[in-house]
């Protein structure tokens, strides 16, 4: 695993403009800018340079892919599961491709599962229970909501691949199906 993989930690060097992200409540995004800015917004008053310095933060300037904009917190970005995009399409086929463990037999328990799995920041994660999601499904069909945990979980997937490696979204999504589909059959 990559140093880079896993959520910011305390001492990595600051995200830089350009730089894919992954926010897991606002999703994908690109670092638009590193800006310094009042942490309280009070009224505007004149104050002194110590007491200004005492009252600003840095933030990372966020576009979010879905639109919109995202200010976070440098100081706050590990705590809430700001991470780099590190895995393009060969790192997710490996992923995909690895050997599978299993998953419980009762939904509601692999759900639990999936889900527990989902918030961990480790971006190898979600390849990881997409193939072990396939490999439950072998010789069973999926449930309705199984099938759109795995198209999510494949979409998600091919965005991260794209923004890594700088290609179409419907290039990862392609290449990412195609994999499943084998892994499907097998």
């Amino acid at each position: 695993m990559s140093p880079c993989s896993n959520p910011l930690q305390p001492g990595d060097h600051p995200l830089l403009p350009g730089e894919p992200i992954f926010h897991p409540k606002f999703g994908f995004g690109t670092v638009h800018s590193l800006t310094r800015r009042d942490r309280i917004h009070p009224i505007h008053e004149p104050i002194s340079a110590e007491a200004e310095l005492d009252r600003t933060e840095d933030y990372y300037d966020i576009h979010l892919a879905e639109g919109g904009t995202l200010l976070v917190p440098v100081s706050r970005a590990e705590r809430v599961g700001l991470r780099r995009l590190t895995d393009g399409i060969e790192a997710v086929k490996a992923g995909l491709c690895s050997p599978a463990q299993s998953l419980p037999a009762n939904f509601r328990e692999r759900a639990a599962v999936l889900r527990i799995r989902e918030q961990l920041a480790e971006p190898a994660a979600l390849a990881h229970s997409v193939r072990d999601m396939l490999a439950q499904s072998r010789g069973r069909a999926l449930s309705t909501g199984e099938k759109t945990w795995l198209d999510k979980s494949c979409q998600r997937l091919s965005t991260e691949a794209a923004l890594v490696d700088r290609i179409p979204m419907f290039q990862a999504r392609a290449a990412i199906l195609e994999v499943v589909r084998a892994l499907s059959v097998h």
